[in-house]
């Protein structure tokens, strides 16, 4: 029989056990609702969905404190344009918003919509709008201001182009059509004779099939998801450039009460998205336009003489936006200035000097 001399032993022993072995303690699950007004089907959500939600986890579950609980809202909250209100008032926590949408708002954003013809390299301008935003305290203010979180910017557009109906072979065809658009891009016409129609991505299609329009301002991209081909499926690429327009946000309350280790998880992915989507983007560009000649279009490359004719042709639009944040209160000029100076230590292909005309 055990002596009460080692009955005392075990239970010692089994306690330096117990006070040895780690205490588990409960992962916390955080609720997340993802929110955009574009379905799945488009490469930015569709890399959001598949990338950048389930990265955030990947890299929380290194401690095992938190993890995030995601529902989807893709294409059923809100639709396009409606964003940035219910990412502001709680409706969605973290969400896309394309800032061409938002100039109201957010003009400080929108640098690279108001300078065409300055860089193809998609990477480059997101990355470069992300360092103006951190280095300039009034964009992401801009932000801040009506109640969200500037995470990261991003770019689905390598560069635009004009898809269309009938051919476009030079400058002159543009006269008189008219020219679905979404926002911003729309100044870029200005200049060749076309007529402007202020829309958005998903009307495109139903536009030009329908003769309220006979071209677009599209890019490689989407011509598979929102099959534009269809309709209009001459592809002019002028190197019209690089757009970094959407920003990734969360919406700061909920922000604001978030673990260290959450916050800057969703940072540091929100950079590699960033650098995803512009891989994939650039791949997407090259498939658009094999969609396009599969549909019985064609695919023409503007000489580089007409893309120089095209910038000439256009007011300075970069200046125009410049100026008008200047006047009211905002670093505009500073923005531009800065932009620009990043994209000629790059040494970017830069059609026309916006900044220093």
């Amino acid at each position: 029989m055990p002596t009460q001399k080692t009955k005392f032993a075990a239970v010692a022993a089994t306690l330096l056990m117990t006070c040895a072995a780690p205490i588990a303690t409960a992962q916390e699950q955080i609720k997340v609702t993802v929110l955009s007004g574009y379905t799945d089907r488009t490469s930015w959500v569709h890399n959001l969905k598949e990338f950048f939600m389930p990265e955030v986890n990947k890299r929380l579950a290194e401690t095992g404190n938190y993890s995030l609980k995601y529902t989807e809202a893709f294409g059923t909250v809100v639709k396009p344009r409606g964003e940035f209100d219910a990412l502001q008032n709680g409706i969605g926590t973290i969400g896309l918003i394309v800032t061409a949408f938002h100039t109201d708002k957010v003009p400080l954003s929108s640098v690279s919509y108001v300078t065409p013809f300055v860089s193809t390299d998609l990477g480059l301008t997101s990355e470069v709008n992300d360092a103006i935003t951190h280095s300039i305290p009034e964009v992401k203010a801009g932000w801040e201001k009506f109640g969200l979180e500037f995470l990261g910017h991003m770019g689905t557009i390598k560069s635009y182009a004009v898809l269309s109906k009938e051919p476009i072979d030079g400058l002159d065809d543009f006269e008189g059509i008219k020219v679905s658009g979404a926002g911003l891009n729309l100044r870029w016409i200005e200049g060749l004779g076309a007529v402007g129609v202020p829309s958005v991505l998903p009307k495109f299609y139903q536009e030009v099939n329908s003769g309220v329009a006979e071209a677009m301002i599209g890019w490689g991209d989407v011509v598979g998801a929102f099959k534009l081909c269809e309709v209009a499926p001459h592809f002019l690429s002028a190197e019209m450039g690089a757009v970094s327009n959407f920003t990734v946000v969360a919406n700061k309350r909920w922000f604001d009460k978030q673990p260290d280790e959450v916050k800057t998880a969703l940072r540091e992915v929100t950079v590699e998205y960033r650098n995803l989507m512009a891989e994939a983007t650039t791949a997407g560009d090259a498939k658009g336009r094999e969609a396009c000649v599969a549909q019985g279009g064609s695919v023409t490359e503007l000489a580089d003489d007409q893309r120089q004719a095209w910038a000439d042709k256009l007011p300075n639009v970069a200046q125009e936006w410049a100026h008008a944040s200047d006047a009211n209160g905002l670093p505009g000029s500073l923005v531009l200035e800065t932009y620009m100076t990043k994209m000629r230590e790059a040494g970017q292909p830069i059609a026309r000097q916006w900044d220093q005309e």
